[in-house]
């Protein structure tokens, strides 16, 4: 049965192109009172969504206006409408005694109309309003989110990690070859899916090996052992994190982690990006630290001071890092003395252990090796040479991500990092936030390396970890 999908304004900018991204047997109405809405909030805003609107307003002005109100047919078969009628259709009394904008209710008249019109197809209301849908519903009107946004349950996305069974002769032949085929290990893992960049844990009883997903092979790591600004790592999870911050930007520009808190994301990014910098010469531009308030920076320019003094408050996590870093080996001397590169840390100093603090980290600002700026001060611009840390990611929109990662330019890594099961944004969750988002869409692309950090990979206190599960 044909489809006839209406769309509101959130829907209308959530996605460039949103009009095709239906089935061809379908139609999509667009009622004119969200073409208003699309001209006078969204057409005039300067972030992605603002974009998108005015794509949107020139793509739908592209038409005669004339066959718009009737019906055009898209590129990929479906057919779009601009709904200008419906004004007399009477929305119950019931439903008008709850809270609905005009707007709100210029949409429902159009989803009655046209239900009532269009009797061999199904109405269905596109928003992504919970509170539009349900007064939709008591009206009789089958409505939806969109559902191209909607991503996977949490457990069930892309975790750039596997366990995989092999033979003891394929561990043997895998240290002794530094690689070992995939087709070599299928049969006994037919059911397991390989992308690139993937990293793996090979098993055969009490015998264990790790390796990554290099097209038709599995390799083993080239940093397995490398001890970036001192740090050691503690388990397989925080070795995977090494690896593909370690990795040169041509071969690993852009670096998704996500995890549980005490994983250790946001002290592997900072200690890589400081031995990258500081010891080995790397990225000019130095290190680019960022992250969404949970305000989404629309009231960052009343706080005082500079733009570092302004998102302050939101670094906090990143000094508490800092100052674990600078005092993890020794503390008696100065910051600008430190040489870590492949030195290992006193016996039993890993990453959350170390002696009394000294330093809190703040000296790589001064001296502006860290630099520190607000989402929404990227936009617009192409950054070049340097280590950008996205931290806190799963506050970002997927729109909010794309632009983000647009930004990144030749001689930039860019490292997002994140836990989907910490979102501060009420619109946001676990299947449709910025991170997950990224990581379903660029997983396999040859540039992207992903790793999922594991629950009993925190290293986080006995009581932190179990009141992270019962509360």
């Amino acid at each position: 049965m044909r489809k006839c999908f209406v769309l509101s304004a959130r829907t209308a900018v959530s996605k460039r192109n949103v009009t095709l991204g239906f089935d061809s047997d379908n139609t999509v109405v667009i009622p004119m009172a969200v073409v208003d809405e699309l001209q006078t909030v969204y057409a005039n805003q300067f972030d992605e969504r603002g974009k998108i609107a005015r794509e949107l307003l020139e793509y739908l002005w592209s038409f005669d206006f004339n066959k718009l109100k009737k019906g055009v047919v898209q590129e990929n078969g479906s057919t779009l409408r601009v709904s200008v009628n419906y004004n007399d259709v009477e929305i119950s009394e019931e439903i008008q005694k709850t809270q609905l904008s005009k707007l709100e209710v210029r949409i429902l008249q159009t989803c009655l109309g046209l239900k009532n019109e269009l009797q061999d197809q199904k109405v269905v209301l596109v928003s992504k309003s919970v509170a539009l849908r349900m007064k939709a519903k008591m009206l009789g009107i089958e409505a939806q989110n969109f559902k191209d946004e909607l991503l996977p349950e949490l457990d069930e996305q892309y975790k750039g990690r596997a366990e995989i069974k092999v033979s003891r002769t394929a561990i043997e032949k895998f240290f002794k070859q530094k690689q070992i085929t995939i087709k070599s290990i299928q049969r006994m893992n037919s059911k397991q899916k390989f992308y690139q960049n993937m990293f793996v844990v090979m098993k055969c009883g009490t015998s264990s090996a790790i390796g990554r997903v290099d097209g038709e092979f599995i390799v083993s790591l080239v940093f397995e052992e490398y001890h970036p600004y001192g740090i050691t790592a503690k388990n397989v999870g925080q070795k995977f994190m090494i690896e593909a911050m370690m990795m040169d930007w041509e071969k690993a520009s852009l670096v998704i982690v996500k995890g549980p808190a005490g994983t250790a994301k946001t002290f592997v990014s900072l200690a890589v990006g400081l031995e990258k910098v500081e010891e080995l010469k790397e990225y000019p531009q130095k290190i680019l630290i960022s992250r969404s308030p949970t305000e989404t920076g629309e009231k960052i320019g009343y706080l005082p001071g500079d733009e570092t003094e302004k998102i302050g408050p939101y670094l906090r996590g990143i000094f508490d890092n800092l100052k674990q870093l600078v005092n993890n080996n020794s503390p008696k001397t100065s910051p600008e003395e430190y040489s870590f590169r492949n030195k290992k840390p006193p016996k039993g100093k890993g990453l959350e252990d170390g002696p009394e603090f000294k330093e809190n980290g703040r000296i790589f600002f001064e001296r502006g090796v860290i630099n520190a700026e607000a989402i929404g001060f990227i936009r617009g611009r192409t950054i070049t040479g340097t280590y950008i840390i996205i931290d806190e990611a799963q506050n970002l929109t997927p729109v909010e991500m794309k632009t983000i990662i647009t930004r990144a330019g030749e001689g930039t890594k860019l490292i997002i990092i994140g836990d989907p099961q910490q979102i501060d944004r009420p619109e946001l969750t676990e299947r449709n936030n910025g991170l997950s988002y990224a990581s379903e869409r660029m997983k396999g692309e040859p540039y992207c390396w992903q790793i999922t950090m594991e629950e009993e990979e925190s290293v986080r206190s006995h009581m932190a970890k179990r009141a992270a599960a019962l509360l």
